[in-house]
């Protein structure tokens, strides 16, 4: 029981710990991140071997893992990349005129940095809520985002199992409005650090447990699995990033102490286990969503995950 209390906060406070010696020592901002990114992710898979939540979710027996692991490659090198080429011009001029207009711009650099910190996340939050609202929401979108959701289990590896075009949408959508705003490149690398050390134990296999309150104010575990419930109802909640701030006050929160978790997952998903299509699925989106249609009984009924 102490074991299942103590692993949140200090694989977070630990993995946060390191990435402030890191930066200490030295080392370059990215590949600080790199180190805590990976090493947060290790530490839990060997974890998630010690003290599963769910013995049949383990990454040793995924067949996708290859998958999940190359999608976390080029979500983190060619999305933001592509992302970055199409939003140079944007950053400077619209930075430029905020500067000209207010002298140095409008981010508070004079506040303590935790505080701009905590500024950060609060702004990225919201426009993170907003883009997981319109992936699950508008049937356009929904073929971007339908990889991260098309999964039998959880587990640490899960996380980066994103379409690199999410990413490249995240640079217009979250990057941008901080850098625009004048957030500082610390700012920003601290919170790239903390999104990626929750976003680990989010998507984590680990058996933990957290005070009921918790759940109200971060993005835990629990609280993040109802989120990839197979039921689309379930699915379209808790779509913040670090804080549960958005979801409450837009309605989107749902408490796991109040929804039992079933099966993760999509319902009839047209994606399929191989690389390629995988891959191909934002672009052929309707092909995939026809074939799977004609090779399925007609008593099925598909659950996209998007919905009024």
């Amino acid at each position: 029981q102490l074991t299942r209390w103590s692993i949140f906060p200090i694989v977070f406070v630990g993995s946060l710990l390191t990435f402030y010696y890191l930066l200490a020592s030295d080392i370059p901002g990215a590949v600080a991140l790199l180190s805590v990114s990976i090493g947060s992710l290790l530490v839990i898979a060997v974890l998630e071997l010690a003290l599963p939540y769910r013995r049949e979710w383990t990454w040793v027996r995924d067949r996708q893992l290859p998958n999940d692991l190359i999608h976390g490659l080029l979500l983190s090198t060619l999305g933001p990349r592509i992302g970055e080429i199409a939003s140079t011009t944007i950053i400077v001029a619209a930075a430029a005129a905020l500067s000209g207009v207010t002298d140095h711009g409008i981010w508070p650099s004079a506040w303590p940095f935790w505080l701009q910190l905590l500024l950060a996340i609060v702004i990225a939050d919201f426009t993170e809520w907003c883009k997981h609202w319109a992936f699950h929401r508008i049937p356009w979108l929904w073929p971007i985002h339908a990889l991260h959701h098309d999964i039998d289990r959880l587990h640490v590896a899960k996380g980066a199992r994103l379409h690199f075009l999410e990413s490249t949408v995240r640079v217009f959508v979250v990057t941008v409005p901080l850098v625009i705003l004048g957030a500082s490149p610390e700012v920003l690398f601290w919170y790239a650090a903390v999104l990626n050390v929750v976003g680990n134990l989010n998507h984590s296999n680990v058996d933990t447990l957290l005070p009921k309150a918790a759940h109200y104010v971060f993005q835990t575990p629990q609280v993040h699995r109802l989120h990839h419930a197979i039921d689309a109802e379930l699915g379209r909640s808790n779509l913040s990033s670090i804080s549960m701030l958005p979801d409450l006050l837009f309605g989107t929160f749902r408490h796991p102490a109040k929804h039992n978790l079933d099966a993760v997952g999509i319902v009839g998903s047209p994606i399929g286990g191989n690389l390629f299509t995988q891959l191909a699925s934002p672009f052929a989106w309707p092909l995939l969503t026809r074939r799977s249609q004609s090779t399925k009984p007609s008593s099925v009924i598909a659950s996209t995950g998007v919905g009024k």
